[in-house]
């Protein structure tokens, strides 16, 4: 009767949808079962359906739902793009519980903002019921579940890679060598010469220049190259690595950086966050504007070359400027010894 009764409070607890009307978002937690053995794994999941434009900000979960309900993993998170147009935001948590009893995950609030509101939701409490294996005392102990077989690790796998490796290294070198042979090459080419990348940005910015690619209707495939190319430029130019930074990172990065000024960073902030609308939202720019934001890359790349060149020349002089008063320092002082040797005194 007791277990009856923890099954009953947990299908009375178990999370579904919610609704916000005013704002047509639906929002809910759910576990995979309302029923599990002590030790089991299964998943739990925060789901919202929102309108393209709104923010979704889950909470942050760490180490245990509640007390007695553990977390292995995650978040995991992934959206889907649903046929009326909407999205599905989902983040997941694979759980478990070593513990008998009821566990009640309690309401967790989702933070929802656009443009008209700010509103924090909470989801309804979802209950789980953990129960344990019945023990026959006339068989002993026994094993629940067969051992799993231990994975290998990187350590035992390492030293076949590296023969493996070396065989192919071998292989390669002696298939190159034949070849560069047969065709009467060396074995090794000379190292090309590095373009700068200046030099880069501005050829990549005329190619797209020449493409008009957002003239035919190619807006997503021109502001991902555009936006590469700004990119590239920062990380060789500037030593931004903003190849592997967001748009966000780019701009804490160019806040700090002394040969960008400000109304380039509002101009470049533009038209990074235009390029993520295109690239992720499917938005469509006008092309006007799509001009002017290759105009934009433009004059960013030109005035923060012609900046750091005017630095680095800077430099230089000051660095020639010191050497030659060290070296005119150098000869007064040798002369100024020469003066003062016991040849010198005696003559005087």
């Amino acid at each position: 009767m007791r277990f009856l009764k923890q099954i009953l409070l947990c299908l009375c607890l178990l999370g579904g949808w919610q609704t916000l009307n005013a704002q047509h978002v639906e929002y809910g937690v759910t576990l995979d079962t309302n029923y599990m053995m002590i030790g089991d794994q299964q998943n739990l999941t925060l789901k919202v359906k929102i309108d393209p434009g709104v923010q979704i900000v889950f909470p942050h979960l760490q180490d245990t739902v509640v007390n007695g309900l553990e977390i292995i993993s995650g978040p995991v998170r992934d959206s889907v793009k649903e046929k009326d147009g909407r999205w599905l935001l989902e983040e997941k948590y694979v759980v478990t519980a070593f513990d008998t009893g009821v566990y009640v995950v309690p309401s967790l609030p989702i933070t929802i903002k656009s443009e008209e509101y700010d509103n924090i939701v909470r989801t309804d409490p979802v209950g789980v019921v953990v129960n344990t294996f019945e023990i026959d005392p006339q068989k002993g102990n026994y094993d629940i579940v067969m051992p799993y077989a231990a994975p290998w690790t990187f350590a035992e796998i390492l030293p076949y890679l590296l023969w493996v490796l070396l065989g192919i290294a071998v292989l390669l070198l002696a298939w190159l060598y034949w070849d560069r042979r047969r065709k009467n090459k060396p074995l090794f080419t000379p190292k090309k010469e590095e373009i700068p990348p200046y030099v880069l940005a501005i050829r990549a910015l005329d190619e797209l220049k020449g493409n008009k690619m957002w003239q035919l209707g190619k807006e997503k495939e021109y502001y991902t190259r555009l936006t590469d190319t700004v990119r590239q430029y920062l990380d060789g130019e500037l030593s931004i690595p903003a190849m592997e930074q967001t748009s966000t990172e780019i701009l804490q990065a160019l806040a700090n950086c002394r040969e960008v000024e400000s109304k380039e960073r509002e101009r470049i902030a533009e038209m990074l966050t235009t390029a993520d609308f295109v690239k992720f939202a499917k938005f469509t720019p006008l092309q006007d504007e799509s001009a002017r934001y290759l105009e934009v890359a433009y004059d960013f790349v030109n005035n923060t070359h012609q900046r750091l060149e005017a630095e680095l020349a800077e430099q230089r002089r000051l660095e020639e400027e010191k050497k030659r008063r060290e070296e005119e320092e150098k000869k007064q002082q040798e002369a100024h010894e020469q003066e003062q040797t016991p040849e010198a005194v005696k003559d005087k």
